[in-house]
């Protein structure tokens, strides 16, 4: 990670006479953590994590809101049918084996997190603006949830891994990053960005590593782009089945919503409001009209291009697939860590499968990855139209009495 150190020094000097105005609602996170500062020079730089997401994230596209039907049986001496949800083909990918597998690849994503969890150290938060700490808590967010399943790969339902009891806090409850000196779970991460921002567009920004859940995008936030990355994954979500469709006269939505209730007080007539604001015009009279809203859609299977299994699927498809060696080390901002990583999958390109490229899909993969691609490239021909959606510091109605 590099910081820009431009006026940094005078910046520090001037702490206690900048203007950063807090938020009344800030006084439910840390106080290392309120503020900001309007028209900082602090800009954060995560051109390493930008890489290693280029290579390893596929890009589904928008969803042409197909149901998938149940997978056909596969012959073959090693039957594995990986996800059968309706929703299987839908949302980004990443190929998690890339680091599950390598050591030398996970130990990269440890040193870009202790090396991101450092910057408020030498860079204190109130001195940055609020772009730059929106993008900072989302990509240490997501770096960390990368590198915790990595390090429980293979697993195929993260359902179980949410839940918390006394003896055992769920994944999403540990306490596993150190900012400023507190220690926070992801769960600490969210609530941050629930109370700081006043929007519902930051639970987007949220990889939850389920196909349910938001995409992990294919580049890292940024000040400059977090707005704008924001939009692209909340209209992709809420414009899947995964994300809302329709049962008749009810709306039938993802139970992340259930999770990020916060940020719609006024549940039903919020909501209503939010999904049109993030779907084309002809949608808007049904979501309107629906007689209520259900949140029940769910599909905690991993998104992992293998399906959170073995890349192996039948007799024929029986050779593991070798990783070929990318070098980030080329890249702006990694060649600090001076190393070769690899991060293709098998002998085709990674990006080419993210950039639609109609190479064709090896036999190696076994069916259900297969027919992830084909439906990855039937999306890609489908063409976003323009969407209205609130800004991210838009103040939102605060609930009274827990209610």
């Amino acid at each position: 990670m590099k910081v820009t150190r431009s006026r940094l020094a005078a910046l520090a000097l001037m702490g206690s006479i900048l203007s950063t105005p807090i938020l009344a609602d800030e006084n439910n996170i840390p106080a290392v953590f309120r503020g900001e500062t309007q028209g900082s020079p602090v800009e954060i730089r995560y051109d390493d994590w930008n890489a290693i997401l280029k290579l390893t994230v596929v890009d589904a596209g928008m969803s042409d809101r197909t149901s998938s039907s149940a997978p056909r049986a596969t012959l073959g001496t090693r039957t594995v049918r990986g996800n059968t949800s309706s929703t299987r083909n839908e949302g980004n990918r990443i190929a998690f084996p890339a680091f599950a597998d390598y050591d030398g690849n996970l130990a990269v994503l440890e040193k870009i997190k202790t090396e991101l969890m450092a910057v408020p150290d030498e860079a204190p938060m109130q001195l940055w603006t609020k772009n730059e700490q929106l993008a900072y808590w989302l990509n240490l967010y997501n770096l960390t949830v990368v590198i915790e399943l990595s390090k429980e790969y293979p697993v195929r339902s993260l359902k179980s891994m949410r839940k918390s009891s006394r003896s055992d806090p769920g994944l999403w409850d540990r306490k596993l990053m150190k900012v400023a000196g507190v220690d926070l779970s992801l769960n600490d991460v969210h609530d941050i960005l629930v109370e700081k921002w006043d929007s519902s567009l930051v639970m987007y920004g949220l990889f939850q590593g389920y196909v349910g859940g938001p995409s992990i995008q294919d580049r890292a936030y940024t000040g400059k782009n977090v707005h704008k990355m924001l939009v692209e994954n909340a209209r992709e979500f809420v414009n899947s089945n995964r994300g809302m469709r329709f049962r008749g006269s009810t709306l039938q939505i993802s139970e992340y919503y259930k999770e990020n209730e916060a940020l719609f007080p006024n549940w039903e007539d919020d909501l209503k409001s939010h999904f049109v604001s993030l779907t084309d015009y002809g949608m808007h009279g049904r979501i309107k009209s629906a007689s209520k809203i259900k949140a029940t859609t769910d599909d905690f299977y991993i998104a992992d291009l293998f399906g959170g299994t073995t890349r192996t699927g039948t007799a024929s498809q029986a050779n593991p697939a070798a990783l070929t060696t990318a070098r980030i080390g080329a890249n702006e901002g990694a060649e600090s860590l001076g190393l070769d990583i690899n991060f293709g999958i098998g002998d085709w390109d990674m990006a080419s499968f993210a950039d639609y490229q109609l190479a064709p899909i090896d036999t190696r993969f076994p069916e259900y990855t297969t027919e992830f691609i084909q439906q990855m490239r039937k999306n890609k021909a489908l063409r976003p139209g323009h969407v209205d959606v609130e800004e991210v510091d838009q103040p939102k109605e605060k609930k009274e009495d827990g209610k």
